[in-house]
């Protein structure tokens, strides 16, 4: 009886050992793999992200990045659920692109800003700037609805009102001081610096040629710009549990710090 009772208790410990190890590994695995692919273009955003997917694994987000080469493939991939979040693109980017497709996604977060600035080498404010000066834009859409929208923060042109954030030159309505506007690709811009007045151009091509956004820019898109950065989620997973805690980790104080140190004024937080 009692060499019988024995193993009765050795077999219930055993048993409560395996338990208690399967509860273990059960609660590791819901803590460790719970795995959310994010598609990113390569540079900032994978940097950035690659920052939050250390922050979120202490949640329990085992956080998959996928770098793309072609950023335009980035939202039918979101689309088809091949990743679950995408960090590349501004409003009107999206917009646009809702536009021609009939795609469920929607944005779920601000990120940054690339900021776009005023840059020149003839003036040291723009209220120097003289009637009939030349003023070098970028030529595409994008770029340069960016370029003119920040001409009319400045006070230097105003541009008829449209339902989107999208301007071309036939937009100015009034141009008071005459400016004459030269239209250049946006990666070639910087070599009109030394031959305009002023020339509008993108946080990462004037850093091309040692301009640092936040110290030599006479004005600067601030986060108020409809050009700010989106993270973008499928329609169906907008409030879920797991993308709002990467939100948190990506607008934390941490990934703001490691922003300010590692890109100098060419990217700029934008919560």
């Amino acid at each position: 009886m009692g060499k019988r009772l024995q193993i009765v208790t050795t077999f219930l410990i055993l048993a409560s050992i395996a338990a208690l190890l399967s509860w273990h590994s059960s609660l590791h695995m819901s803590r460790v793999y719970r795995p959310i692919k994010v598609g990113v273009s390569a540079g900032p955003h994978f940097a950035i992200m690659n920052l939050v997917k250390t922050i979120v694994a202490k949640d329990g987000i085992d956080l998959q990045i996928v770098v793309f080469t072609d950023y335009s493939k980035l939202n039918g991939s979101l689309h088809r659920g091949e990743i679950s979040l995408n960090s590349f693109q501004n409003q009107p980017y999206l917009d646009r692109v809702l536009d021609d497709h009939n795609y469920a996604i929607a944005p779920i977060a601000k990120t940054f800003l690339f900021p776009m600035g005023i840059y020149a080498k003839k003036i040291h404010n723009l209220s120097a700037l003289q009637t009939g000066s030349k003023a070098a834009i970028p030529q595409d859409l994008w770029n340069g609805s960016r370029a003119l929208l920040l001409l009319e923060k400045a006070g230097l042109i105003v541009c008829r009102k449209t339902t989107d954030s999208l301007r071309t030159l036939d937009d100015i309505v009034e141009n008071p001081k005459n400016l004459s506007f030269i239209q250049m690709d946006a990666t070639q811009i910087t070599s009109a610096i030394d031959k305009v007045d002023i020339v509008l151009i993108n946080a990462n091509y004037a850093a091309e040629i040692d301009l640092l956004p936040t110290r030599d820019a006479l004005l600067l898109e601030d986060i108020y710009s409809p050009y700010i950065n989106l993270l973008v989620a499928g329609t169906k997973d907008v409030n879920h549990n797991d993308l709002k805690k990467i939100i948190t980790a990506y607008q934390s104080q941490e990934v703001k710090t490691f922003v300010a140190e590692h890109f100098q004024g060419t990217v700029i937080t934008a919560w």
